[in-house]
C-alpha cells in the first residue's frame, strides 16, 4: 500500500518568524559586500575549486536552497535581486538590506496587533512620497571618477572607465571583456564594428586568427548561407584581375563557395574574404541590415527578391578600410548615406525605449545604435586571479550603469548617506502623523532606509575610512530611488506570505 504524501503547514506568526530568520541569514552574507569595507565571500565548491563572490545577487543565488519552507523567503529575495540587477546594473546588496530592514520592523507592528494586509497597503502607498524625499538629497555637482569609484571600488578601473566614458557616453558604445592578463587595456574603434565568427572564410588554416587588413574595400552583404557563387564568380574574377578588395558578409559559407574562396586566395592572393556575423537568427538579420545602411550596400536575399546571381556593382557597399581581428570586423569610414544612418539610429533607439522590461533586448538595441554612430571601444579587464577578474568585470558594468544613470538624473550622496537622510526625513514625518497605521508604515520604511548606512558602518568596524578620504561617495539619484522602491515593494510582498507549506 502506497503511503500518503504529507506536508507541514506553517502559518501566521510562526511563518513570519521563519521568513525573518531566513532573510536575516541571507542579508548577513549579502550585506557583508556593501561599501568600501565590503568583504568577499568564499563558497565550498564541492569537488571543484572554492567559489568567490562579492555580488549581492550572486551571494543570494549560492545561499538559496531549492526546496523547503525555509527557502521560500530567500527564493523570493533572489528573484527580486535578479530583477534589480537587470534593470539597474547594480544595487542588489542595498536592496536586500533595506527590504529585510522594512520586513523586520513590520513584523514588530504586526505582533502588536496590526493586520498584515493593511500594513502592506500603507507601506506601498508611501512609494508615491519617496521621489520627493530622494530629490531633496540631490547634489549640485558630480564627478565621473567619483561616480565610477563609488560603483566599483577599484581606483585603476574607475579611472579607465571615467576617462573612456567622457569620450563615449552613449550607452552601448563601450563593451567590457575579461582579459587573460592582469592589466586593463582599451581598444578604440572608429567606423562600423561588426562582431564575426572566429573563422575567416578563404583564409588558410595557418592564417586563421591573424589580423587581416584591406584598403578601399567593397562590401557584399548576403542574408543567406552561400553554397555556390554561380554567376557571381564573374564579379569575383573582376576583383581578382584588378586587385580590388571585397568582403562578403553572409549568414554562412559551405560547399563550393567555401572551396572557391580558399582556392582563389591561395592561388591568386585574391583580396576577397568571407565573414559570418556572430549573431544568429533574427539578430543576425538586424546587424546585416545595419551594415548595409552603414556602408551603403543592398542586402542580397531571396526573400527580398534579389538573388545572388543578379548582383550588380551598385549593390555593393564600401569603406575606406577593413580590419578583421579578434572576432571583430571594423569598417573604417563607411560610405553609407548620413541621413539614412541617422534615421536608422532613430528607429533603433525608439525600439530600445519600448523594451524597458526586456533588458537584454534593450541592451542589444542600444549597442546597435552606438555602433551605427561609428565610434565604440572595448575595455579589457584583467586581474591576478580569475575571481578578481570576474569581480572587476562586474564592477566595470556597475560603473558604466552608474555613469549613464547620473547623466539622466544627477547624483545624491553615496555610502548610505542619502538613504539615511531619507530615513531621518521619514522619522520627522511620522511625528506629525495621527494615524497609527500610517505611522507604523513610515517607521518600517525608515528602518529599511537606515539599514544601508548601518551595514556599511558595521563592515567598517574600526577602519580609519581611508577610502572615503580619497574620493567623495556619490550615487545616481535615479538608481537610489529605484533601489528604495524595489526594497519597499519586496518587503510588502513578503508581508503577504502568511502560509508556508513544506
Amino acid at each position: 500500500m502506497q503511503a500518503l504524501n504529507t506536508s507541514t503547514i506553517v502559518t501566521g506568526e510562526r511563518a513570519r518568524e521563519l521568513i525573518l530568520r531566513a532573510l536575516r541569514t541571507g542579508t548577513r552574507a549579502i550585506g557583508s559586500s556593501l561599501g568600501p569595507y565590503g568583504l568577499g565571500l568564499m563558497f565550498d565548491g564541492g569537488s571543484g575549486s572554492p567559489i568567490y563572490s562579492a555580488s549581492g545577487l550572486d551571494i543570494a543565488r549560492r545561499i538559496t536552497n531549492d526546496s523547503g519552507a525555509a527557502s521560500v523567503a530567500l527564493r523570493i529575495l533572489k528573484d527580486a535581486l535578479w530583477q534589480t540587477k537587470r534593470e539597474l546594473g547594480d544595487g542588489t546588496a542595498r536592496t536586500a538590506c533595506m527590504a529585510v530592514g522594512i520586513y523586520a520592523e513590520a513584523t514588530k507592528h504586526i505582533a502588536s496587533g496590526l493586520q498584515p494586509a493593511l500594513l502592506n497597503k500603507a507601506i506601498l502607498q508611501l512609494q508615491t512620497e519617496l521621489p520627493a524625499l530622494v530629490e531633496a538629497q540631490k547634489c549640485r555637482e558630480s564627478n565621473n571618477l567619483d561616480v565610477a569609484l563609488s560603483a566599483c571600488m577599484d581606483e585603476e578601473l574607475a579611472r579607465a572607465i571615467a576617462a573612456l566614458y567622457s569620450d563615449l557616453p552613449e550607452r552601448g558604445a563601450i563593451d567590457v571583456q575579461q582579459a587573460r592578463g592582469s592589466d586593463i587595456d582599451i581598444e578604440r574603434y572608429s567606423g562600423y564594428c561588426l562582431d564575426v565568427l572566429p573563422e575567416t572564410i578563404g583564409a588558410s588554416v595557418e592564417e586563421q586568427g591573424l589580423r587581416f587588413e584591406m584598403d578601399s574595400v567593397h562590401v557584399l552583404v548576403v542574408n543567406e548561407v552561400i553554397s555556390d557563387f554561380g554567376s557571381l564568380a564573374r564579379i569575383l574574377d573582376q576583383f581578382a584581375s584588378r586587385g580590388k578588395s571585397l568582403a562578403i558578409v553572409a549568414r554562412g559559407f559551405e560547399g563550393v563557395a567555401r572551396g572557391t574562396l580558399a582556392a582563389n586566395r591561395a592561388a591568386l592572393r585574391m583580396h576577397v574574404l568571407g565573414l559570418v556575423p556572430a549573431e544568429v537568427g533574427e539578430q543576425a538579420i538586424h546587424v546585416l541590415d545595419d551594415l548595409c545602411v552603414s556602408t551603403g550596400a543592398t542586402v542580397i536575399s531571396e526573400e527580398t527578391g534579389t538573388a545572388i546571381g543578379n548582383v550588380r556593382p551598385s549593390m555593393l557597399g564600401s569603406a575606406s578600410r577593413l580590419v578583421v581581428e579578434g572576432g571583430r570586423a571594423i569598417f573604417s569610414e563607411p560610405k553609407g548615406d548620413a541621413e539614412t544612418i541617422r534615421q536608422r539610429r532613430t528607429l533603433v533607439l525608439a525600439q530600445a525605449q519600448k523594451q524597458q522590461y526586456l533588458e537584454l533586448d534593450r541592451e542589444k538595441l542600444l549597442r546597435r545604435s552606438a555602433r551605427l554612430a561609428g565610434d565604440c571601444a572595448v575595455l579589457y579587464v584583467g586581474a591576478q586571479s580569475h575571481w578578481e577578474a570576474e569581480q572587476r568585470v562586474d564592477g566595470a558594468y556597475a560603473a558604466l550603469a552608474a555613469l549613464k544613470a547620473v547623466d539622466e538624473s544627477g547624483v545624491v550622496p553615496g555610502g548610505g548617506v542619502a538613504f539615511k537622510s531619507v530615513a531621518d526625513s521619514l522619522a520627522k514625518l511620522g511625528l506629525d502623523t495621527p494615524s497609527d497605521l500610517r505611522r507604523a508604515a513610515i517607521a518600517c520604511v525608515a528602518a529599511g532606509a537606515g539599514a544601508v548606512a548601518a551595514q556599511i558602518s558595521k563592515n567598517a568596524g574600526d577602519s580609519l575610512g581611508d577610502a572615503e578620504v580619497r574620493y567623495r561617495p556619490i550615487d545616481p539619484m535615479s538608481t537610489t530611488l529605484a533601489i528604495l522602491q524595489h526594497a519597499v515593494s519586496l518587503a510588502a510582498t513578503m508581508l503577504t506570505v502568511e502560509v508556508l507549506i513544506c
